[in-house]
């Protein structure tokens, strides 16, 4: 229909209609022409640093090929899973995977999975960064020192580096960051409080393990509500988070998988795995722990952002709207002390409250008097722009300048150009997809990290032909019993990169079966 269709009452609606658009969005880009001037460029930056060069760097590791696989089942099949889904996390991030996707082509549009899960990861991160921003800002910072913070969580190496993998933490963290903007809304209302909780609850369905910072957001929200109303906000607010994550048991119920019991998954069974039965990390104050080897791998990415965020944490007692922000990242680093598994990329957590605080001591240490405030943060955050720009780059370098092929990725092609697509394949998670997907490969192959502990794959396993798999796991005690076994009656046909890192593909004698 066009407007020549249109009566002519009509016609003057819909143009006083548009009429009142354009003024509605030149009145906001009048109202925030300021902040656009210092965010809009950092965004860019942002794009730039965590864009370039994603395809080559870093390295393919497991998770992201599990939770693309999953986002892919999703879509094509109908599950969650494309083997037995055992609760392992709540499904809310690869979901948020599979709608990007039915929306935009997003697995056929890239040469493998990992590319467009690289592409859901740079949307996050550039979403996370203007939501640092806007929290700086309703954190009461000046739009130099939310800047300051937002830089600071942009552009750390450690943040490039783990915000290029496909984590679940990296989904969540646009969720977290903003409930907390909500909860610090200066409205006040029952709406901005509802939708903080319900922010949370995203952000909890994306990664369960943020659920231990409930107490900082329930602190922010009870400080920056209004005592008249404050009951009726809390109540609605908690109310309807609490009924968005029950979503996640009420499925289980559904499906007879919530309680323990023979021949099936459950979520109770799971979370007691997760929480008492998995493999301690170790404590950060015990020497020679993993948790301590994690720690100084992060360091070595970037000491300014961490060691400075825990630094300024005494500082934010003396300023009541950070205490929630300080609370946050000392519940992220307490995870670290105790004697129990701690997750590799738990750093994402920490990362966007270090950037928070270490603006927030600026903003702090800088006073009152609105003359010493500007001269004193600006000569603070030159100093820790001058400690970033010194040790930055020669991190950030690699990672945009890399085009060296990833071992993985390049196996992945040498398997699609010489092995036949009836072969039986044990493959690395992160290529599962692709010969999947865009190589056809039929049977199916399997996952390393199913191989003996889907039930569903150990019963219908009859032979194994190929291994596509890092040399670290056939040299892992730990390892697939099965992958070990089938390694000892194999020989390597291709080779890709060198150390620990490097890949091999192994033809299996035809003579073994498991």
């Amino acid at each position: 229909m066009t407007l020549a269709n249109l009566a002519p009452t009509d016609v003057r609606q819909l143009l006083s209609v548009r009429r009142r658009l354009l003024i509605g969005a030149q009145e906001w880009l009048r109202r925030h022409a300021h902040t656009l001037t210092v965010l809009a460029p950092i965004l860019v930056v942002t794009a730039l640093v965590r864009g370039i060069g994603m395809s080559t760097f870093p390295r393919y590791v497991d998770d992201p090929g599990t939770y693309l696989s999953q986002a892919w089942s999703l879509q094509y099949e109908g599950t969650l899973s494309p083997y037995s889904y055992f609760y392992d996390h709540a499904p809310a991030g690869w979901i948020q995977i599979a709608l990007w996707s039915m929306l935009t082509d997003g697995f056929d549009r890239h040469d493998s999975a990992i590319g467009f899960g690289n592409e859901c990861m740079l949307i996050a991160g550039v979403v996370s960064t203007a939501l640092v921003f806007a929290l700086g800002r309703r954190l009461g910072f000046s739009r130099w020192v939310a800047g300051l913070a937002t830089v600071l969580f942009a552009l750390s190496p450690l943040a490039v580096l783990y915000g290029r993998w496909t984590f679940l933490d990296n989904l969540a963290t646009p969720w977290l960051l903003a409930a907390f903007v909500l909860a610090l809304s200066p409205k006040r209302s029952i709406l901005a409080g509802t939708g903080a909780a319900l922010c949370f609850a995203m952000a909890a369905l994306t990664k369960e393990t943020l659920l231990v910072l409930l107490p900082a957001l329930a602190w922010a929200l009870w400080r920056n509500t209004d005592p008249r109303n404050r009951a009726q906000v809390l109540t609605v607010a908690a109310g309807a988070g609490a009924l968005l994550m029950a979503l996640y048991p009420l499925f289980a119920l559904f499906k007879g998988e919530l309680f323990e019991g023979p021949g099936h998954n459950s979520l109770l069974g799971t979370a007691a795995w997760q929480l008492a039965e998995r493999e301690s990390s170790g404590s950060l104050l015990t020497a020679d722990s993993p948790m301590r080897d994690l720690f100084s791998d992060w360091l070595a990415q970037d000491k300014l952002l961490l060691l400075g965020g825990l630094a300024s944490v005494p500082v934010a007692v003396f300023a009541g709207r950070l205490r929630p922000i300080a609370l946050t990242l000392v519940i992220g680093w307490l995870l670290m002390v105790r004697d129990g598994y701690v997750p590799f990329m738990h750093v994402i957590t920490l990362l966007p409250w270090s950037a928070l605080l270490i603006a927030g001591a600026v903003h702090v240490v800088a006073g009152s008097d609105r003359r010493w405030r500007v001269g004193a943060a600006a000569a603070l955050a030159v100093v820790v722009l001058a400690v970033a720009a010194i040790t930055w780059p020669g991190r950030l370098a690699p990672m945009m300048t890399t085009r060296d092929v990833p071992t993985m990725r390049a196996a992945e092609l040498w398997v699609a150009d010489n092995v036949p697509r009836d072969k039986v394949l044990v493959v690395h998670d992160s290529i599962w997809v692709d010969l999947v997907h865009r190589y056809r490969f039929e049977p199916r192959p399997i996952m390393v990290s199913k191989l003996d502990t889907d039930p569903a794959v150990q019963e219908r396993l009859t032979r194994i032909d190929y291994l596509v798999v890092p040399e670290w796991y056939v040299g892992n005690p730990s390892a697939s019993p099965t992958l070990v076994e089938a390694h000892k009656h194999a020989v390597p046909v291709a080779s890709f990169g060198d150390g620990s890192d490097g890949v091999r593909v192994y033809r299996v004698s035809r003579y073994w079966s498991p």
